[in-house]
């Protein structure tokens, strides 16, 4: 299962899960709208706290995907054409990567990312 842990100081979020649980993600970001369940950390440190679900869902207007946490939820919206870009990133990211690397999708590093987009660290759980 999935988990998702926000820090307050730097607004930063870590999405992390097994190969197979960031596999399903990219392709579950694929469809109009969804949502996602997420396992609850007790012990998140260096993280403040654990986030509850993902919700995200595609802007017919287009744009860069926007990746904010609001309360317990990690809101992702966007375009096709960015979410499409954000979830092989995950999926390649799954597929290609070592145990002990993680990805960061934040803008301006990723043009397909909003600014003002929470800053993501996608990583394997440990």
């Amino acid at each position: 299962m999935l988990e998702v842990l926000y820090s307050e100081a730097t607004g930063e979020l870590e999405l992390s899960g097994t190969r197979q649980d960031l596999r399903l993600l990219g392709r579950l970001l694929s469809a109009p709208a969804g949502t996602c369940d997420l396992a609850e950390n007790r012990e998140p440190a260096p993280y403040d706290r654990s986030l509850a679900r993902i919700s995200f869902r595609e802007d017919p207007a287009g744009g860069a995907a926007a990746i904010v946490a609001e309360g317990t939820v990690l809101r992702i919206s966007g375009g096709r054409d960015a979410l499409d870009l954000l979830a092989a990133d995950i999926e390649d990211f799954a597929e290609e990567s070592e145990l002990s690397h993680h990805l960061h999708v934040d803008f301006p590093t990723c043009d397909f990312i909003a600014s003002g987009s929470d800053p993501l660290v996608v990583a394997f759980l440990r």
